[in-house]
């Protein structure tokens, strides 16, 4: 018994050296990781409208889309791609869309750079954007689309620079990339010059611009308080100029809308408090082609405020509110040489938000509200939605983008009729 025993011993332990032999030769010959990395989803969406719509259309969403990412990491760059393709059944045609295709490498430990096609994004707000002039398209946010597409892209260079506890990021863009704004082709809205709600077909006539922007901020921590300030010279982001125009257009024939020039500065600043984040943030918007607000034609300037408050109520339950408000400088001039003085905008606009977010299921089911509402303009905006990650592939999400108001000319109320209910179905790989 103790020979067998012993010899049992010594197979084991000849066949434990043997796999261990064997493993070392398996780790030794691993190769080692590849700097590439490809990911993406396949992605088909619908939404309807709720009402009839002066655009004529029964859908506000149809579409069927496929993101590739494509990451290279070496150790003297980055690089990254991310690239649409999609049909998009409401305009007819198949859109090719470079969301991303940039170079970020750090020459020295102080700076980093990142040139090229990329999404930019700073600031405290939630929803609400005050030193952040980057593109936006807010056609993909009121017709259903992943956040994400909220932000769009631009040709851009960003740098930036670290000292201690200071950083300074500055963003040249050589052409300037307006939002994807509101323009008929998908949603309708309210025209001052025809004073009623349109959809021009094919949108309607802007000056193009290609001219350059800056952007800047300097951010530091001060014990707990992350403040930052920001400056911006450019242009209004939405063709809020209108000037005498030859050209034909379905909104006008006689004028036509351009971007006109902008500077902002601005500062913010975030912190810890009672159990949550508070955060706040003012921006002053300086509208150059019309200092004195007597130009009728060209958007005034405004001040902007910002406050915000987020923390956990419950496990999985958050809650976030804010209050922001939007006054116009000059505003009495702005009211004597106004055309339809009744219609503008309140001096002072302020705008309420509650955000309210709850996990289920482990993590994989979330309910989500976002509430606009306007007690100066009598408007608002709902955007409920219901995220479910079934498995790591599938992601199947449905919401609403309801808008309401007293008057076909308020920044919400334009959108009445362009409520609507949507759905989609992610598969990611």
């Amino acid at each position: 018994m103790i020979f067998v025993s012993l010899n049992v011993s010594a197979n084991s332990e000849s066949a434990n050296n043997a796999n261990n032999d064997n493993w070392a030769d398996e780790w030794a010959d691993e190769p080692p990781a590849s700097p590439w990395q490809v990911t993406g989803f396949i992605e088909a969406a619908h939404g309807q409208f709720l009402q009839a719509n002066v655009s004529q259309k029964s859908t506000s969403l149809s579409e069927v889309r496929a993101r590739v990412n494509i990451d290279y990491s070496h150790e003297l760059f980055d690089a990254t791609g991310k690239l649409d393709s999609y049909y998009d059944h409401v305009l007819a045609k198949t859109i090719f869309q470079t969301r991303e295709l940039s170079l970020s490498a750090s020459p020295f430990s102080f700076v980093d750079i990142k040139a090229g096609r990329q999404v930019l994004t700073w600031g405290t707000g939630d929803y609400l954007f005050l030193n952040d002039l980057f593109a936006k398209d807010w056609q993909s946010f009121f017709s259903g689309r992943a956040d994400e597409y909220l932000k769009a892209p631009s040709n851009s260079v960003r740098t930036n620079w670290f000292y201690k506890a200071v950083s300074f990021s500055l963003v040249w863009t050589p052409e300037f990339t307006s939002d994807n704004y509101i323009n008929g082709e998908r949603f309708s809205f309210y025209s001052p010059q025809v004073q009623q709600i349109i959809a021009p077909a094919n949108g309607f006539s802007v000056e193009k611009n290609h001219k350059s922007q800056w952007s800047a901020r300097l951010k530091t921590q001060l014990n707990n308080v992350e403040v930052a300030l920001y400056g911006y010279q450019g242009y209004w982001p939405t063709p809020q100029g209108t000037k005498p125009s030859g050209l034909s257009s379905q909104v006008s024939s006689q004028y036509q809308s351009y971007f006109p020039k902008l500077n902002v500065w601005g500062v913010s600043a975030t912190a810890p408090f009672k159990g949550g984040i508070f955060n706040a943030e003012y921006a002053s918007y300086n509208s150059t082609e019309d200092n004195q607000g007597t130009n009728d034609m060209i958007a005034n300037g405004q001040h902007r405020l910002l406050i915000g408050y987020e923390r956990e109520l419950a496990k999985n339950l958050t809650a976030s509110m804010q209050y922001y408000l939007e006054r116009t400088k000059h505003y009495q001039a702005l009211k004597a040489n106004s055309q339809t003085p009744d219609q503008r905008v309140a001096e002072n606009r302020h705008l309420l938000t509650l955000r309210l977010h709850y996990r289920a299921l482990r993590q994989t089911l979330t309910y989500s509200m976002f509430a606009f509402y306007s007690p100066s303009d009598k408007d608002g905006y709902l955007k409920p939605s219901i995220n479910y990650q079934y498995n790591d592939q599938w992601l199947f999400s449905t919401g609403a983008n309801v808008f309401f108001g007293r008057n076909d000319f308020s920044f919400f109320g334009q959108l009445e009729n362009n409520t609507n209910a949507w759905l989609s179905a992610r598969y990611q790989y």
